[in-house]
């Protein structure tokens, strides 16, 4: 009979009531949506949280005078996945007040061309009770509504660079293969660099693979020597694989982009968050926190949003 009655009560709780409760707001706690599992960046812990992310998160809370609190929601990404689609849906669930690693391009704020979009999974979601099995499992929330969000000073800037086989020689850029064979991925920043930037002659040395996060696996069993990968991206797979004999070139391509947090417009906290930023720049503190988790960083360099990479400015730039 208990179960029954719990049962009962569960299912009539509203979804609209679930997203009022998500609002709800505390201005002594600063909450975070994070990736459950992003490699340097981010990962949820038995002790709390690890990644540059997450301690940029904790630095910033610090600053604002609050108290940090991490969502932690499920980053494997598939098909069906849109990482800023689902960043509108976040926060204009209320599921946190901001998202860190947002890119600051005039296409990724304002409002979006969709009023609805999907909620990715999240530790701590609402849940109910199954009629079927009677035991609790998670109620997908689904397409909520979105409002307009704007975009943080930025605290990094993306790089893309090149690995090599260690043993072999360090690579100058992707003009300099000396007949090795360039892994790269299809589709991708870093693999239009490749192909742009390779010479003529050396193009039958270019591998073409599947973007994702078992690209540099695929590197190493395969057995190549060169690859051309975003330089965050090699940062996590040496976090993962300690025992890799790939390593990091010195050479970066000029083309980046500053990367801030994402936070709704409405929010009255931008201009401290900004400033916290700004503090935590100038003391070099995002400098050391990557140096602590093992991120290769660059410091933000634009004061204005990309309008976005075009092929024409890959094309000269080196």
């Amino acid at each position: 009979m208990l179960r029954e009655i719990t049962a009962a009560a569960l299912l009539m709780v509203s979804p609209l009531w679930v997203a009022a409760s998500s609002a709800e707001t505390n201005d002594d706690v600063l909450r975070a949506c994070l990736p459950r599992n992003a490699g340097v960046l981010a990962g949820r812990r038995l002790t709390g949280g690890s990644g540059f992310d997450f301690r940029v998160a904790q630095e910033i809370a610090t600053s604002m005078g609050k108290t940090l609190e991490p969502v932690w929601y499920e980053n494997e990404l598939d098909e069906e996945s849109n990482p800023l689609s689902e960043t509108y849906a976040m926060l204009g669930f209320g599921l946190c007040d901001i998202v860190p690693g947002h890119p600051r391009l005039v296409s990724a704020v304002g409002v979006p061309d969709y009023e609805r979009a999907v909620l990715p999974r999240w530790l701590g979601m609402p849940r109910e009770m199954s009629l079927e099995t009677g035991m609790l499992s998670q109620r997908l929330v689904g397409y909520v509504d979105v409002s307009p969000i704007d975009v943080s000073d930025g605290y990094m800037r993306t790089q893309v660079g090149m690995v090599y086989r260690e043993g072999t020689p360090e690579p100058t850029g992707p003009s300099d293969l000396a007949g090795r064979r360039l892994a790269l991925q299809e589709n991708t920043l870093s693999g239009t660099i490749a192909m742009l930037r390779t010479k003529p002659g050396e193009r039958g040395n270019l591998v073409t693979m599947s973007p994702g996060t078992e690209f540099l696996w695929n590197v190493e069993k395969e057995g190549l020597d060169l690859a051309m990968v975003d330089v965050l991206a090699f940062d996590s797979y040496l976090k993962a694989n300690p025992f890799t004999q790939l390593r990091l070139a010195d050479w970066r391509h000029s083309i980046g982009l500053d990367i801030g947090i994402a936070v709704l417009s409405e929010n009255p906290d931008l201009p401290q968050l900004n400033e916290a930023i700004s503090e935590l720049l100038a003391l070099g503190r995002f400098v050391e926190l990557a140096q602590e988790v093992g991120l290769t960083y660059l410091a933000p360099q634009d004061t204005e949003l990309s309008k976005g990479i075009t092929m024409q400015m890959l094309m000269v730039a080196e």
